[in-house]
């Protein structure tokens, strides 16, 4: 793997562990409305995806409108967010370690995710990671895209290529740590190679989705980016 200047981290199941807990609440919420379903389908199916695009998947299903599934699935996974927060992924702070001892400034890393600011602000500050991705141009800020920002969610690859472009970096220059099909699509989208990390998603998904590389730990990603700085 080349070398990169850049790389850019999703945030759910890749800095913190929200799966379980985000999954658990969107099952609930879904088989509530009628469409019975568990945890592990909800992972398999629905992770890293627009939740607009989940709502219409459900709708579909049930053939009746269901208005307030979103509201009710956000209130609820807020609630728990707040009432129990996760942990940062083990080995994460030693991987953010690796990265600040090759780079002397801070436009080296950020986060990109589907989720709302609300939600990655959340977790990160609840893991203690937020401080761990500071914005280049405003110290008060932080370095965190949201698809809700730009209206355009993976796999399309605009997230990407406006979080490399904001950071100050060229598409090749960058690597994309994911562990979803649709965020390794945006990725390989916008030029980019990518480094699956098949957790809950299998490897051989992630590598048919277009994966550059596969790991299935965060020591494994360490020693892969090493090799990549």
């Amino acid at each position: 793997m080349h070398n990169a200047n850049l790389v850019i981290f999703d945030c759910d199941g890749v800095l913190v562990d929200t799966e379980p807990l985000t999954n658990r609440v969107l099952a609930q919420t879904v088989s509530e409305a009628g469409w019975e379903i568990d945890t592990q389908y909800s992972v398999t199916h629905f992770k890293g995806r627009n939740l607009k695009d989940i709502h219409q998947d459900v709708e579909d299903k049930l053939g009746f409108k269901v208005p307030d599934l979103l509201d009710t699935y956000r209130t609820r996974m807020y609630e728990a967010l707040q009432s129990d927060p996760v942990p940062a992924i083990e080995g994460i702070h030693e991987l953010l370690d690796l990265l600040d001892d090759h780079h002397s400034a801070p436009q080296h890393r950020c986060v990109a995710t589907n989720a709302p600011i609300k939600k990655a602000t959340i977790t990160l500050t609840g893991s203690k990671l937020i401080n761990r991705f500071p914005h280049p141009q405003d110290p008060t800020q932080f370095a965190m895209f949201s698809a809700y920002q730009i209206n355009k969610w993976k796999p399309d690859p605009a997230l990407f290529l406006h979080a490399a472009s904001v950071m100050g970096h060229d598409p090749e220059d960058t690597i994309v740590v994911e562990d979803s099909v649709s965020g390794v699509e945006a990725a390989r989208n916008a030029s980019m190679r990518v480094i699956g990390l098949a957790t809950l998603t299998p490897a051989d998904t992630l590598r048919e989705a277009g994966a550059t590389q596969i790991v299935e730990s965060h020591q494994e990603l360490i020693d892969q980016l090493s090799a990549a700085l």
